[in-house]
């Protein structure tokens, strides 16, 4: 478990620290964030066609954060049912917290301007980080990661994987094509979003133990521990 944990943590910390080069970049006008964000937002909005954007306008909302928070919600609820309470806490707290709290900071922090040319919808909030790539990468990759590593088999774990990756970075596509983000918004939405969902389950990994015995001592009868992520693969 040590071991497992602490290659969740490296990974986490790999993601963050290319989510603070990405935000460096952009506070300081990089030549090369200007450049990135060009060329993957010709290379997607040259493709515009209004069948396109009807289903893309179906498919964004997969990563509304109104939306996230509302699943988040009911999954939580169901581990509560299921007595699941440290994990329903951890799910729940980390969408929370780093869905939504910190991204709002980070946008406040950086206040960058959302993209002035084709915009398909309208959007006038702060652009860095994405909200949308943030709350979707957390979300859907902590869910993810849950099954990755729940899963016994190396085929599972890279069919959970290829899913995952290219289902949140459609819906991160999304956002660039109605021209309401800049490319290195999403990236780095994405890249904080990673951080946040392998930094959590490494640390939960270590805490999940004594959250448990605390919820004991309130007499809560929390049976997260059955449900312990598998360390083999076979």
């Amino acid at each position: 478990m040590r071991k497992q944990s602490n290659s969740l943590l490296l990974i986490g910390l790999v993601f963050l620290a290319l989510f603070c080069i990405i935000c460096f970049g952009v506070v300081t006008n990089s030549a090369w964030v200007k450049t990135f964000d060009l060329y993957w937002i010709d290379a997607i909005q040259s493709h515009i066609s209004s069948g396109t954007t009807s289903f893309i306008l179906v498919a964004t909302e997969l990563g509304n954060m109104r939306l996230v928070i509302a699943l988040t919600i009911v999954i939580a609820i169901v581990l509560f049912i299921k007595k699941r309470f440290a994990d329903g806490l951890w799910f729940g707290g980390t969408i929370l917290f780093c869905g939504a709290i910190a991204t709002k900071l980070l946008k406040s922090a950086i206040n960058r301007d959302r993209p002035e040319f084709h915009q398909l919808v309208s959007k006038t909030s702060e652009s860095f980080p994405s909200g949308h790539a943030t709350g979707t990468t957390v979300f859907y990759g902590m869910i993810a990661l849950a099954l990755f590593l729940a899963a016994r088999t190396v085929l599972k774990r890279v069919v959970i994987g290829l899913v995952a990756f290219c289902f949140i970075w459609f819906i991160l596509a999304t956002r660039i094509y109605l021209g309401v983000h800049f490319p290195t918004d999403v990236l780095a939405g994405f890249c904080f979003g990673s951080a946040s969902v392998f930094i959590s389950i490494s640390v939960y990994l270590y805490a999940r133990k004594p959250l448990h015995n605390l919820l004991i001592k309130f007499n809560l009868k929390d049976e997260s521990l059955k449900t312990e992520p598998s360390r083999h693969v076979s």
